[in-house]
């Protein structure tokens, strides 16, 4: 995916909770590139900060949550790429047959200054969401086709009752599920069915992006595969981009091309799926992939990472994670460390003083870091 062209770029994203002194900064100064086609996964503990940058770049923030810096920037794909039938709108059935009539042909836009009718148009036309609770996010007195039809009755109004359901039936068989059971309702669906009907809903409009946030949360083992097989068919059959939101690392190793790392609402680390998992640089992200044993190679004790998340209404000084690091240097106390790239890698990006160009000595091995967890654990008592 190094290729692709850009689809959403996030720069210096900020938002806080409540205003003045005593505001508390959820995001600071994020940014990220999302490519047209790829998985970036985003990882981190609870209260990392995760969910309230989806709901920023989706503008679903509430009060007291205000942006206060940052742009969202969406680029849309060139206009004689779009496909068009003289601004008309047709289903057939073939999947990839949808039309889209009132895509973005301009130029780049920034979501987090789009009037509220220029919003609603991009929201499911552009951009959808997968909520973290199916459950939750559907309407439990609805069948699940009124649902799914409901979204293009509002984007679509020109498509005909007929069409709809047509429509409608054909995105449930393209998330596995067999079209008679549009007259369902939520809670005679599994929770799987019911995760997958979120994905549906999300597909219905043919979006450039579509975010998921912890999409397979509650579904047991079996199930989460399913849905991230699912997930991967339909983003290599419409080439989507795909920015997944989990606290469990391990399955973003599975399904993601890149992989960003957060913690106390600031990105630490951002490599691609590969490198992360062979060469995590950042000592939080070798505490979180080491923290669930390995299925191959060698058989090893699984380390866990010692306190817990700071409270971001008093972070500590420096780096944030200096309190639970194993490697902390008197440096990481008082300055905060740059995301910076990292020349032995190619789109990796760490903000450690451990990697910052004035560090003095090589970088920590593996071995290294696995022995300062331990001693940690041992400090504590948890081991």
């Amino acid at each position: 995916m190094t290729g692709a062209a850009t689809v959403l770029d996030i720069r210096r994203l900020c938002v806080d909770y409540g205003v003045g002194e005593d505001a508390v900064h959820a995001v600071s100064d994020v940014s990220l590139t999302l490519r047209r086609g790829e998985i970036l996964g985003l990882a981190g503990e609870s209260g990392s900060g995760k969910s309230t940058l989806v709901f920023a770049i989706t503008r679903l923030l509430r009060p007291p949550a205000v942006i206060t810096g940052g742009e969202a920037i969406f680029f849309p794909r060139d206009a004689s790429a779009n496909k068009r039938q003289n601004g008309s709108f047709s289903v057939s059935e073939s999947s990839d047959a949808f039309i889209r009539d009132d895509a973005l042909t301009g130029g780049p836009t920034d979501i987090l200054r789009l009037s509220p009718a220029n919003l609603r148009a991009f929201r499911w036309n552009e951009l959808a969401i997968v909520f973290q609770s199916a459950m939750n996010s559907l309407n439990p007195i609805m069948p699940i086709s009124a649902q799914i039809m409901d979204v293009m009755r509002t984007h679509r109004p020109q498509m005909s009752a007929t069409e709809r359901k047509q429509r409608a039936a054909e995105l449930l068989r393209l998330v596995g599920i067999a079209p008679d059971r549009l007259g369902s309702y939520p809670h005679e669906l599994s929770g799987g069915m019911r995760q997958r009907v979120g994905i549906a809903i999300a597909l219905a409009l043919n979006p450039d992006i579509i975010i998921m946030d912890e999409p397979t949360t509650a579904l047991d083992v079996v199930m989460q595969r399913e849905i991230l097989n699912e997930i991967t068919r339909l983003r290599e059959q419409f080439n989507f981009a795909v920015l997944f939101i989990t606290h469990d690392l391990s399955l973003l190793l599975e399904i993601a091309d890149r992989v960003a790392i957060m913690y106390a609402g600031r990105i630490v680390e951002e490599g691609t799926q590969r490198d992360l998992y062979l060469h995590p640089r950042h000592p939080y992200s070798y505490g979180l992939i080491h923290s669930f044993p390995s299925l191959h190679g060698p058989r090893q004790r699984a380390i866990g990472i010692p306190g817990s998340p700071p409270d971001l209404r008093a972070v500590p000084s420096g780096c944030a994670f200096h309190p639970r690091c194993p490697l902390a240097m008197p440096v990481c106390t008082t300055a905060l460390p740059q995301l910076l790239p990292q020349p032995s890698a190619e789109q990796t990006r760490v903000a450690c003083h451990l990697y910052a160009p004035t560090a003095t000595g090589e970088p920590p091995t593996a071995d290294e870091m696995r022995a300062g967890y331990e001693a940690l654990a041992k400090g504590s008592g948890s081991l």
